[in-house]
């Protein structure tokens, strides 16, 4: 009589082994990045923690989960200056200023034009392709955000030491992607898991901030 019952309780238990043995292939990947100058730009310290670096495997079906962010209008600048969302997600951008702003970006296919509103006022945009988005507001030239859509969930910060941990990556071959707003991106091809991968130097080879002619990207 408990017969069928207990081979449920073994069918589960299986399923559940698997699970958590599909679970430990899953790889932490550790490495650190720099940033450097190069002979013209200055680079201050701690700024390498705006690095982002991303996995792309090579094969693999990739479902980053959307979200809803904010970026905030605050003493005539946006906080933050740097926001990583996944591909489909939906940025606010709230005015907590009391002053007019005009949120726009050129950025290709994730361009869009919020128009002029004021304090308290909150308008969005939803970027579903993946890519650099650079924001401005036409009132005040100086304000610049940079807005990184990405098409896969496996990505991070680096701390201001430049030292960054990827987790739950799969196993196999991919891209791993160093972008820095101030450098060129650089990709370089691995396999999950990797004995070591090697420090990666970035070059600073941008102004910290380029106002609207960021609006080209």
């Amino acid at each position: 009589m408990h017969i069928v019952p207990m081979r449920r309780a073994l069918l589960a238990l299986v399923l559940l082994s698997a699970g958590l043995a599909q679970a430990r292939d899953d790889v932490t990947l550790r490495g650190r990045v720099e940033l450097v100058g190069d002979g013209r730009q200055y680079v201050r310290a701690g700024e390498v923690a705006d690095t982002v670096v991303y996995y792309l495997p090579k094969g693999v079906e990739l479902r980053p989960s959307p979200g809803r962010f904010a970026v905030d209008t605050r003493s005539k600048g946006f906080s933050p200056s740097l926001l990583v969302v996944p591909q489909g997600s939906t940025v606010s951008f709230p005015n907590r200023d009391t002053i007019l702003h005009n949120v726009f970006s050129r950025s290709g296919a994730n361009g869009f034009d919020l128009g002029f509103y004021g304090a308290g006022v909150s308008r969005e945009h939803t970027f579903r392709r993946a890519g650099l988005v650079v924001v401005n507001c036409s009132v005040h030239q100086s304000m610049r955000a940079n807005i990184l859509v990405l098409s896969t969930p496996h990505f991070a910060r680096p701390d201001r030491s430049g030292r960054y941990r990827l987790e739950g990556l799969p196993p196999g071959t991919g891209s791993l992607v160093f972008w820095h707003p101030r450098s060129a991106p650089t990709s370089v091809q691995i396999t999950v898991p990797s004995d070591a991968i090697p420090a990666q130097r970035l070059i600073a080879s941008k102004p910290p901030i380029d106002a609207h002619a960021a609006g080209r990207h």
